[in-house]
C-alpha cells in the first residue's frame, strides 16, 4: 500500500523524517532506500563473523555505518540500536545477546519493509 508520499509502507522508518533528508524527492529516497537494503541485509552476519575473529575495529566500524546510515533513511529505532552495538563494540567487549538482539530485530524490521515495500526479491 502506497500513502500520499507515492512510498510505500515502510515498518521501522519514519518516512517524513527520511524524505526531509532528501530534500522532498521519493525518487531519490527510493534509490537511497533500495541501497541501504543491499548494503545492510547481511550486516549482523558481517558483524558477527568480524567478531569471531576478533576484529572489534571492523566490527565497530559496521556498526558505525549501520548507525549512520539508519539516521540518514530515517530508520530511528534502528539507528539506536546501532548506537548501543557500536558503544559495546567501542569498549572492546561482546556485545550482550539484547544488545545484539535489539540490532538485528530493528535491523530486520527495516529490511523486509523495504523489501516488501518495494518488492526486492530475496536471495535465500
Amino acid at each position: 500500500m502506497t500513502t500520499g508520499d507515492g512510498l510505500p509502507d515502510l515498518p521501522g522508518i519514519d518516512k517524513a523524517d527520511g524524505l526531509k533528508r532528501m530534500l522532498n524527492k521519493p525518487a531519490l529516497y527510493e534509490k537511497i532506500l533500495r541501497d541501504f537494503h543491499a548494503r545492510l541485509i547481511d550486516a549482523p552476519q558481517v558483524i558477527r563473523a568480524t567478531l569471531a575473529n576478533g576484529d572489534f575495529v571492523s566490527a565497530e566500524r559496521h556498526a558505525h555505518s549501520a548507525k549512520g546510515l539508519a539516521g540518514t533513511i530515517g530508520a530511528l529505532d534502528l539507528q539506536n540500536a546501532a548506537m548501543a552495538l557500536e558503544k559495546a563494540l567501542r569498549e572492546g567487549v561482546l556485545p550482550s545477546e539484547p544488545v545484539f538482539g535489539q540490532f538485528e530485530q530493528a535491523l530486520r524490521t527495516v529490511i523486509d519493509g523495504i523489501a516488501v515495500g518495494f518488492g526486492i526479491e530475496s536471495a535465500d
